[in-house]
């Protein structure tokens, strides 16, 4: 599960990127929740990656 969530959010870092520079406004908002939401949960993944289970 963890994986295909990782492949999903580098997905929206990449989509993100790629309509970063679109012509409206609204345009650039959405591209900027989607690079946000895809860095915020692969940072995630970096502190949980590291913690070990008991």
């Amino acid at each position: 599960m963890k994986t295909k969530l990782g492949i999903i959010a580098v997905l929206f870092i990449v989509a993100g990127f790629g309509m970063i520079h679109g012509g409206s406004v609204t345009m650039e908002r959405v591209a900027i929740g989607l690079m946000g939401t895809g860095i915020v949960y692969l940072l995630y993944l970096l502190i949980n990656s590291g913690k070990k289970e008991k």
